[in-house]
């Protein structure tokens, strides 16, 4: 993996590391209570329960300008019943699937398109997106991390996408991984729409563009 740009690199050997509780991940009593309720017979069943849970009792506001992005933990996000964006999503996420077990590490990207406007002196603000990874077992009995977009609309399992995670590449189409965090406000001090600007452009600026080549990542059967 180039390590070019990337501010917190992936530690995919230590597994417990990514089931800890952060200060926007934290695991609260009523995570737990509303986990538990989500759990499967495996992990991409439990998986697919949370994201369709969440889907179905939790609004996904779209507004950039939000002043609420980047403040409030899981559980504040599950008491508002309103999730402002991608981080909040992952974020929910994150915690949910920590408390049954399942380990799961935050991915922040950016856009190579706002990469470009940047270069040229017109961009403004940020455009990138937070997925997760989290470490499940397949139908084979084989574990491994795999990539997921909490922040997809999704009306049933059906519409759940799980792609395994290409562990060298930071390609993601049009997006590029530049953190892999427990927590992002931990690992990165992110604590409103500035800051997340502010780390993202210190990223691009670090970044070797010559990596910026789109490669397709594998749907995993779970």
């Amino acid at each position: 993996m180039n390590r070019e740009g990337l501010l917190v690199e992936p530690n995919f050997e230590d597994i417990n590391k990514y089931l800890q509780g952060g200060s926007r991940t934290e695991i609260s009593n009523l995570i737990k209570r509303i986990s538990w309720k989500l759990k499967g017979d495996t992990d991409g069943r439990s998986v697919r329960n949370i994201l369709v849970w969440m889907n179905r009792n939790t609004a996904r506001i779209h507004n950039g300008r939000d002043l609420r992005k980047f403040k409030r933990n899981a559980t504040e996000i599950l008491k508002s019943k309103e999730r402002t964006g991608c981080c909040d999503s992952s974020t929910l996420f994150t915690a949910l699937a920590r408390s049954i077990g399942i380990p799961t590490m935050q991915i922040i990207t950016l856009s190579k398109k706002w990469g470009e406007k940047v270069d040229k002196g017109i961009s403004q603000g940020t455009e990138g997106h937070f997925f997760v990874a989290s470490y499940l077992k397949d139908l084979r009995g084989k574990y491994s991390w795999v990539l997921i977009d909490t922040d997809r609309e999704v009306r049933d399992i059906r519409d759940v996408r799980l792609e395994t995670l290409n562990l060298e590449d930071r390609n993601m189409g049009d997006l590029y991984a530049f953190a892999y965090v427990s927590d992002y406000y931990d690992d990165l001090k992110i604590d409103s729409i500035k800051a997340m600007g502010d780390v993202q452009l210190k990223a691009y600026k670090q970044c070797n563009k010559r990596d910026f080549i789109n490669r397709r990542d594998n749907e995993q059967e779970l």
